[in-house]
């Protein structure tokens, strides 16, 4: 529910201070010779006209009045009042994904096939099963790192699903060499993930040969990985029969999932690939904590305006008054 609250109570105990300066034996000091009178408004009663005696001038019950508004003024907005909005939750996603995507020269192998059976490269099935894999993501920081000769950051963890997608769509077949560095993807995932504070980290490694560039042994970046948590899940993608100068080493694949806690996956086609993802998320399920939050608005101005008009308007009478005595 909706409530006013003040940061700084305690700065109502200010109200005694005017009676504690009121007790204190505070004394008019003047350079100048003076008789003191205690009964000048006697004399100007007494006359027709008033006197040059120089008088002290009290302040009137309104003038009073208005000192104590002020002060409480003051006293409310150094107590800071703020007034809190109702309760907004949201969602957060406790898990961190990122997708490593193999650009060597193999990848252009058409033996992949569209919705409409038009014969398609292995890097554009992936563009398609990935698009549509983003746009389920949604509240979720994913990242994109693209191997070759050598595995560079495509996009860092992100939750803009749009510049992703644009992103994943520039990709090109050996734009990263004609190499296939598995071993080094992971080592970078790793290091991505080194500075995530998320507890559920996901890595999904996709390629169609072995590895033939790595500086760092997939397996021994797989060891790296299960010691910071990683899941990792390898897709092993084409038609076996189109394997190449390099096949895809299986055996490694797989034993990079085992040891992290993830699966090793085989997509021979289109339909395959896209349902490995539906897998992952049925194995893995998104964690989500609630976050709640409760807007806060200070108010503390408002008074400070209002003291403010408050004494702009007693300034404009007393300029008002002292004109017409003039004239």
């Amino acid at each position: 529910m909706r409530m006013f609250e003040f940061s700084y109570p305690w700065v109502y105990l200010l109200i005694i201070l005017p009676f504690v300066i009121n007790r204190l034996p505070l004394y008019y000091i003047s350079k100048r010779a003076a008789l003191r009178i205690s009964f000048k408004e006697d004399i100007d009663a007494a006359t027709e006209e008033k006197s040059s005696v120089a008088g002290i001038s009290r302040a009137s019950h309104f003038q009073k009045g208005m000192m104590w508004i002020l002060f409480l003024l003051v006293l409310t907005a150094l107590a800071k009042p703020m007034y809190i909005g109702e309760p907004l939750s949201k969602e957060v996603s406790q898990r961190e994904v990122l997708v490593s995507v193999d650009l060597s020269g193999s990848m252009s192998t058409k033996d992949f096939k569209d919705k409409n059976g038009t014969s398609i490269d292995r890097l554009e099935a992936v563009k398609i099963v990935l698009g549509n894999f983003f746009k389920q993501r949604k509240g979720e920081k994913i990242g994109l790192i693209l191997f070759g000769n050598a595995a560079f950051v495509q996009a860092p963890f992100t939750q803009d699903l749009n510049a992703l997608e644009h992103l994943l769509s520039e990709l090109s077949v050996g734009m990263a060499g004609p190499q296939t560095a598995i071993g080094d993807s992971i080592g970078l995932a790793v290091k991505m993930f080194q500075e995530s504070n998320v507890t559920d980290r996901m890595l999904i490694v996709m390629s169609d040969g072995d590895d033939t560039g790595s500086k760092v042994p997939p397996l021994t970046a797989a060891k790296l990985a299960a010691k910071h948590d990683v899941s990792i899940f390898t897709v092993a993608m084409g038609d076996p029969k189109n394997a190449g100068e390099h096949p895809l080493d299986t055996e490694t694949l797989k034993e990079i999932s085992e040891m992290t806690g993830g699966k090793f996956y085989y997509a021979w086609n289109s339909d395959e690939l896209a349902d490995i993802y539906t897998q992952i998320d049925k194995l893995k399920p998104k964690e989500v904590k609630e976050i709640t939050h409760r807007p806060k608005f200070d108010l503390f101005s408002y008074p400070l305006m209002l003291a403010l008009f408050i004494l702009l308007g007693y300034g404009l009478v007393l300029f008002v008054q002292s004109r017409r005595e003039m004239v």
